[in-house]
């Protein structure tokens, strides 16, 4: 006779499998949030971008995910906490690699474009910026990039210092040294005045050279986001977030370099307008 179990008895078994196999919601957005967190680990390979830091934390969090849901499916109290705060991590791991690799673009495009200086101290710090960035220490990388900027500022300036310097006192100085010891002197006292005397101009040409600097970073960071559109539009080469992250950067920086070209021109009028120092 076949043996027949009771329905009370198959409704339970029927219970406990779902019980089992199902996961919480609070499990569930967890896991999906995991697996974006690999697709954008996928995409930031494919950009060339180190993983390794990224990697090692998405590992971690898949491991402490693992152990709570292991929980939750003994029917114990799960705690997710540590898993969300490590997922936040990569975003912010990910937001900063995609900054720090955009402004190694524009510095690079930036030196490039830099002539009539001695490069070497700028190419130092540059490789220094690359080498940060390798080692996915991004915040000593960004911070290695603002001084590269302000390395090229201060040497285009001591560049227009001495030029000025140079054409202010060197006019006539073989003739003073064949003078006597009082023309020699006078010589050398009337070119100090002739220094001093154009030092506001001397100003003026190295604000103006300032000036010509923050406008060729625009210019490559505005081709910098014309790059970026066609990748995403045109492309498909970026995704949307990926996209906005960068959009909102270049506009940040284009922002920064608006506020600065103002300032500098007003003090340069206000510069031109003074006859002497």
């Amino acid at each position: 006779m076949k043996r027949v179990l009771p329905t009370s008895l198959v409704a339970f078994m029927i219970l406990s499998v779902v019980f089992v196999s199902a996961i919480s919601e609070d499990a569930s957005r967890v896991e999906s949030a995991l697996k974006l967190a690999e697709k954008d680990m996928e995409k930031m390979k494919a950009d060339g971008l180190p993983i390794v830091k990224y990697n090692d934390t998405l590992t971690l969090a898949r491991q402490i995910f693992e152990a709570q849901l292991l929980l939750e499916k003994s029917g114990r109290n799960p705690d997710y906490s540590l898993v969300y705060e490590k997922i936040e991590e990569l975003k912010e791991i990910r937001i900063k690699a995609y900054r720090a690799l955009d402004e190694l673009k524009a510095l690079e495009l930036t030196i490039n474009q830099t002539k009539g200086i001695d490069l070497a101290p700028v190419l130092d710090l540059y490789a220094q910026a690359k080498d940060e960035f390798e080692s996915e220490r991004y915040d000593e990388c960004l911070k290695l990039i603002d001084k590269t900027y302000e390395k090229i500022s201060e040497l285009e300036a001591l560049r227009t210092k001495m030029k000025a310097f140079y054409e202010a006192t060197s006019r006539s100085i073989l003739g003073f040294l064949n003078e006597k010891k009082v023309e020699i002197c006078s010589g050398i006292l009337v070119s100090l005045a002739g220094f001093i005397l154009t030092y506001n101009r001397v100003m003026c040409w190295v604000i103006e050279r300032r000036i010509e600097s923050l406008e060729r970073r625009k210019k490559s960071i505005k081709k910098l986001i014309a790059k970026t559109q066609k990748e995403y539009f045109e492309d498909g080469k970026i995704g949307e977030t990926t996209y906005h992250v960068r959009i909102k950067k270049f506009g940040e920086l284009i922002r920064d370099i608006n506020r600065q070209i103002p300032l500098l021109k007003e003090e340069l009028t206000i510069r031109r307008k003074k006859r002497f120092f």
